[in-house]
């Protein structure tokens, strides 16, 4: 997987909005209609790949309203893409609210997982009871802390810091990477297995079952 850099203000590559692609972007500053003084705070980015441009006031892009937040995870399921892609619309001008629906997106994930998905909270110790790797658990619980603050008054507000909410796409696709993508792709490669394979597995984890008891 990616990894998903944010849009800045002066940097030299990040992955454009449009497009979705890490590429190297091309600044310039707006001048004014005699061409003999800038307009202050104001600059454009051209992005490298697909040539579309930015216009950012100061550290903020104004137009056009583009998320700056990551694309989801191509196996998203599809129950929950529409959450996720709200909490993309609305990133740029409330990353608060962002953060409280990838939360929920969250919730809806653990029921695709076969979990009950009425408390988060509870559903990601069942999924530890199974096996759940300390990485996603701590990806789980990010996001269930940090999408709890936003509704109920908490110490970490991601108003106060954008990189937090940006993470929190990042951790809601490493959570599908583990628990969704990466299952499905080794389950292909076992089925791709004589069948006489498989059988002689299947045999080897029952006599280990049964010494185990």
């Amino acid at each position: 997987m990616t990894k998903y850099i944010q849009p800045k203000r002066d940097v030299g590559a990040f992955n454009c909005p449009f497009c979705g692609v890490f590429s190297v972007q091309y600044w310039r500053r707006l001048t004014l209609e005699n061409a003999q003084s800038y307009l202050a705070d104001y600059k454009m980015s051209e992005c490298g790949h697909c040539h579309r441009e930015l216009l950012w006031n100061v550290d903020r892009i104004v137009f056009p309203p583009a998320s700056t937040a990551p694309e989801p995870h191509e196996e998203l399921p599809k129950s929950i893409r529409p959450d996720f892609d709200e909490a993309r619309a609305v990133f740029n001008a409330s990353p608060r609210s962002s953060a409280a629906l990838l939360r929920l997106a969250t919730q809806k994930l653990c029921i695709e997982l076969g979990l009950d998905g009425s408390n988060l909270n509870s559903d990601i110790a069942e999924l530890v009871k199974r096996g759940l790797p300390a990485q996603a658990q701590q990806a789980f619980d990010v996001v269930r802390v940090v999408g709890n603050n936003q509704v109920h008054p908490g110490v970490l507000d991601v108003r106060d810091d954008q990189d937090i909410a940006v993470s929190l796409f990042d951790l809601v696709n490493l959570i599908v990477e583990i628990m969704v993508a990466q299952p499905r792709r080794v389950d292909a490669l076992f089925n791709k297995l004589p069948e006489s394979s498989r059988k002689a597995i299947e045999v080897r984890n029952a006599n280990a079952a049964r010494k185990s008891r």
